[in-house]
């Protein structure tokens, strides 16, 4: 099968958006935290997808903002942060993706910077503790059904042990079950 073709191909999946919570309580919620938040979540929950769509939801609302995406292989350095800083309005939410991936140092300090210049700071973290937690996203296999029904409309059941098993193979990590579907379809 070709990549295109593949209905779990990159472009596919990213249409994919975040399930199971109302954007307006959730803004609702932020607003009374002061943009003062953490999505919180095991890797593939979903955490990117819902900051993704809660920056927009307040950009819609005329919210300035700005973020950062960080990771193992995209980390940010010293200069990096600095520069970051020096260029941040006061009437910004500030969206940090992978808090957790800056050593917990330079993370506080970061941290307090972006909050003494920034109108607010909402990150995703692994784990409850960096910041008062907004949402905790969680995964299920029928999540993965529901993501799959939608990737493959036509499909006339989804086996759900197969899904199942993979869903337990990958820890409930959605994201990697989608590429190890992705990899089953391209040997079609």
């Amino acid at each position: 099968m070709k990549a295109k073709d593949n209905p779990f191909s990159v472009e596919r999946v990213l249409k994919i958006r975040y399930r199971g919570a109302d954007m307006g309580a959730l803004v609702a919620r932020l607003q009374q935290m002061d943009y003062r938040a953490a999505i919180v979540g095991p890797e593939g929950s979903g955490k990117t997808t819902l900051m993704e769509d809660l920056q927009q939801h307040l950009q819609r609302s005329s919210h300035k903002t700005k973020s950062i995406f960080i990771n193992d292989g995209n980390s940010l350095s010293r200069r990096d942060r600095r520069y970051f800083l020096s260029q941040l309005a006061g009437d910004e939410i500030i969206f940090l993706d992978g808090a957790g991936a800056i050593v917990r140092t330079a993370r506080l300090a970061f941290k307090r910077s972006i909050l003494k210049k920034a109108a607010g700071l909402v990150i995703t973290a692994h784990r409850p503790g960096l910041m008062p937690t907004l949402i905790e996203c969680k995964t299920t296999p029928a999540l993965l059904a529901k993501i799959t029904a939608d990737l493959i409309p036509d499909a006339r059941t989804a086996d759900t042990n197969f899904l199942d098993e993979i869903y337990h193979r990958c820890h409930g990590n959605i994201r990697l079950c989608l590429r190890e579907l992705y990899d089953i379809y391209a040997e079609k």
